[in-house]
């Protein structure tokens, strides 16, 4: 079963049990707006598997371009992105600069292997960026970040096929559902 690949402020991963009591069991289409780590998505795509609830189509949305770019890249390339999270190691150094790297023009694989490394790696978890647009988290101190979790990985991209990835605003995106 999969689960949230990302750590995201205000995950709802603690909240799964009471959410999944809240869904009926046929959906026409489900839509989660604020994807961030789709916990509720991961958990409701894993009952569809076990047959205990039916969704004809599933839509994830977010307004972060890293965030989607990764889900997209997840999804469509997952052995890539493995290989390229390979590539990276726990250091401070290294941290920041892959901190520093400019996205723009990187491919989905790239955009996700930093973001995966560097949610997993800065501190608590977070995703925050200034008013340029670059995220500015520092290091965090960890024993054995693990970010590069190729199980999950491959996980996460069997429950995202056929999913569509929508990077935009909730509002422009839910109106045209």
């Amino acid at each position: 079963m999969a689960k949230p690949i990302v750590k995201w402020a205000g995950g709802k991963s603690r909240l799964v049990p009471q959410l999944l009591a809240r869904v009926p069991p046929e959906v026409g289409t489900y839509v989660e707006p604020f994807a961030g780590g789709a916990a509720l998505f991961f958990a409701l795509q894993a009952s569809v598997s076990l047959g205990t609830r039916r969704v004809n189509r599933f839509v994830l949305c977010d307004r972060n371009e890293e965030l989607m770019a990764t889900y997209r890249a997840v999804q469509r390339e997952v052995e890539a992105v493995i290989a390229a999270l390979g590539a990276y190691r726990y250091d401070r150094d290294l941290f920041y600069e892959v901190r520093a790297r400019d996205t723009r023009g990187a491919s989905d694989v790239e955009r996700a292997a930093r973001l995966l490394f560097l949610n997993r790696t800065c501190f608590n978890g977070l995703w925050r960026v200034n008013a340029d647009g670059r995220f500015n988290v520092p290091f965090g101190r960890y024993k054995n970040p693990r970010f590069l979790q190729p199980d999950a990985l491959r996980e996460a991209s069997a429950a995202l096929a056929g999913v569509e990835l929508v990077c935009g605003d909730f509002a422009d995106v839910t109106a045209t559902l």
